[in-house]
């Protein structure tokens, strides 16, 4: 895979070879997002630690990327404290709690985000123990993660003094029914910021999303990034009306309470990265093309899962 912008450049979306700044623009249709954390790279080649993910400030030395989401919030089930997990990255716990402490990633975050880029939370993920079964429990975990990651303040701040810039929910299983509150409360937070966040859901790419159905027509997304891989509804299907649908996903983003909503395609890094859905890099172009000639009003772009395979497949 090559530069990613170049992809998009490549695909004739606004110029973008004129405008490959290193800032997330949320009104553009060239960003570029990333999963890291996770090492999944590694994970499939234990004996070539060489290779594997680099720390998060190496993802941040060009323009690749203008949004990195960390990868992931594990475990939010209101049990204790949330937790980490960041693959090797950060091992060390806070005392007496299950809770890494990230002085490092913290270093880092502030060193991507000086540099234009913007690093948001990511909660759930393939694995853990999650989910949100009232209102209750989601304005309360608004709260947590408010102080905790965000614009508060708290005893346990994993990235210390580091201010993330939003959350991002890949929710893949458990009780979803208190999202809506979640985001409801963080958005009652955000109206008094001294900052923009984002918000942000990656949704499977069959619709409606099993797990963010409601919460993704009924509360504010900034950026929907619609996993077209690992099922029969990836993008390699494009031509074929019967598996793969963008218009259902275009249209909910049309709807959302968020007139600027935007749609991006997600895609694997590399051929390991997933199940399907990996593209050579003529036919991805080829594809984006249509997408954002037939959508462009809601395209903003492209993610990558995720980073350790992206720089493995330059």
């Amino acid at each position: 895979m090559t530069a990613s912008r170049s992809i998009l450049a490549a695909a004739g979306i606004a110029a973008l070879a004129a405008v490959a700044s290193a800032s997330y623009n949320p009104t553009c249709a060239n960003n570029v997002v990333t999963y890291w954390g996770q090492n999944s790279w590694g994970g499939a080649h234990l004996t070539d630690p060489a290779n594997w993910e680099k720390n998060l400030a190496a993802y941040c030395q060009d323009s690749t990327f203008d949004i990195i989401n960390l990868s992931f919030v594990i475990n939010f089930n209101l049990t204790g404290l949330p937790v980490l997990n960041h693959a090797g990255h950060c091992e060390t716990k806070f005392p007496g709690t299950n809770t890494l402490t990230c002085p490092d990633v913290s270093t880092d975050i502030k060193t991507c985000q000086a540099a234009g880029k913007k690093i948001v939370l990511s909660l759930g993920g393939a694995s853990g123990s999650y989910g949100l079964s009232s209102s209750a429990d989601g304005q309360a975990f608004a709260n947590t993660v408010w102080n905790m990651f965000l614009g508060g303040t708290h005893q346990y701040r994993p990235y210390g003094d580091a201010v993330l810039d939003g959350v991002d929910l890949d929710i893949e299983g458990g009780d979803h029914t208190g999202y809506p509150a979640f985001i409801s409360q963080l958005r009652s937070y955000f109206q008094g910021a001294s900052k923009q966040y984002i918000i942000s859901a990656a949704p499977q790419c069959v619709y409606p999303d099993g797990n963010l159905g409601s919460t993704l027509s009924g509360s504010w997304i900034d950026n929907d990034y619609v996993q077209f891989y690992n099922n029969p509804c990836n993008l390699a299907n494009i031509n074929n009306q019967w598996n793969f649908d963008y218009t259902s996903w275009d249209k909910l983003t049309k709807g959302n309470p968020n007139p600027n909503s935007k749609l991006y395609v997600g895609l694997p890094a590399g051929s390991g990265a997933a199940g399907n859905g990996y593209l050579d890099l003529a036919t991805l172009q080829a594809d984006l093309t249509q997408l954002y000639t037939n959508y462009t009003s809601t395209f903003g772009g492209i993610m990558f899962w995720d980073a350790s395979w992206y720089s493995n497949n330059q």
